[in-house]
């Protein structure tokens, strides 16, 4: 089984909208929020959100080197063989934090992650020619259930290092 961790924002992980997004991060075992929705897709391409990662949108973006150092902590005690950062679908706040923190990850923990999110995300242009953003709707968008499959599929093609095929074949946007 593919051990996976799931980068979440408060919305995305159930614990309320703007009155939380000044909460710290903090970790839970299995998935949390939309990850629940998530596992169950990934369950059947061998995988397993083994962990979840929370953390307020303002938190992260206002004390982003002391929160990104946090995160790789808590990341690091699932010993995950990929990350998922995302879905943050049209969430712009979110999208930036996904962004920074799979650079982060790639380039700290040297474990494969990737992001998932909306085209008018924010976190869209500014990463994409540095990481892999898997393509998801907007907020209550139609296609949610087809983006988590490309999500569940790239997560374990990172994690067994299989090649990647082009942004059309996995679903990402294309990173030139």
């Amino acid at each position: 089984m593919i051990k996976i961790v799931q980068f979440l924002n408060q919305v995305q992980a159930g614990l309320g909208g703007d009155e939380k997004m000044n909460i710290p991060p903090s970790a839970q075992h299995g998935g949390a929020g939309l990850g629940m929705l998530l596992k169950s897709t990934l369950m059947r391409f061998g995988g397993d959100i083994t962990g979840t990662v929370i953390c307020g949108d303002n938190y992260f973006l206002q004390n982003k080197d002391k929160a990104i150092e946090e995160i790789l902590e808590l990341i690091k005690k699932f010993n995950p063989d990929v990350v998922i950062c995302g879905p943050a679908l049209n969430y712009k706040r979110y999208g930036e934090c996904c962004g920074y923190l799979v650079e982060s990850i790639e380039e700290k923990l040297k474990i494969p992650a990737f992001a998932a999110m909306a085209e008018d995300s924010t976190g869209k242009e500014l990463f994409r020619k540095r990481v892999y953003i898997i393509k998801t709707p907007g907020r209550g968008g139609v296609g949610l259930n087809n983006s988590l499959k490309n999500i569940a599929s790239f997560a374990v093609k990172l994690a067994m290092h299989e090649p990647i095929g082009s942004a059309e074949q996995e679903g990402y946007f294309t990173r030139e």
